[in-house]
């Protein structure tokens, strides 16, 4: 419990630090291993984040995404693959809040460079496809209601064969035996411009 609460104090205090927005690259990669750290101690501490630590998590990812900061990630790159980490962090962060929800719970993030979605589901319950993001949701950010971005995730995903979910984020089964999925969707605005060229990666 103590290490789950000094990680919701780190991820406050790199908050500030990413609101302040004047990076090297050096700080951008330091910020990914930060939120890796932070992400497995949580996971290790069996730590539910609370909503300010998933808020703050996903601001601190759409701070270090801000445009001003293309020529920064392009320097990063030629050193490791920060942008590609991130992404890996991400998802791991995904699951470990999906798995401390109760089951139809979600949560929906919106901030300035991205749009997240965390649900938990237990297949049974799904009777339609799943549509993200919701445009027409209550404060949604104009640049994601105008998208023309979207996931769309069939219904019978969910009712398949259980060699599907070796593809897919799952908890336990639920009470009655049904897999319960984790579902974590999320929609980036600027993310395309952090991402490694192919011939970076080649030569990373």
């Amino acid at each position: 419990m103590l290490a789950g609460d000094g990680m919701s104090q780190v991820t406050k205090n790199l908050l500030d630090l990413t609101q302040r927005r004047n990076f090297y690259a050096g700080d951008l990669l330091s910020s990914v291993e930060i939120l890796r750290n932070v992400t497995e101690t949580f996971k290790r501490a069996s730590y539910e984040p609370s909503s300010d630590d998933v808020q703050n998590f996903f601001q601190i990812i759409s701070n270090l995404l801000e445009e001003e900061n293309k020529e920064k990630w392009e320097d990063a790159q030629k050193i490791y693959p920060g942008s590609v980490e991130l992404m890996q962090v991400i998802e791991e962060f995904i699951h470990i809040v999906g798995l401390g929800m109760k089951d139809f719970h979600n949560a929906y993030l919106m901030t300035g460079n991205l749009v997240a979605s965390i649900q938990r589901l237990p297949a049974v319950s799904v009777m339609t496809d799943i549509n993200f993001p919701m445009k027409g949701r209550k404060g949604m950010v104009d640049w994601a209601r105008n998208s023309e971005d979207k996931v769309v995730i069939p219904k019978g995903l969910f009712v398949s064969q259980s060699a599907v979910l070796i593809n897919a984020s799952f908890s336990p089964p639920d009470m009655e035996g049904s897999p319960v999925f984790i579902l974590g969707t999320v929609l980036y605005k600027t993310l395309g411009l952090m991402l490694p060229s192919p011939k970076n990666m080649r030569e990373i």
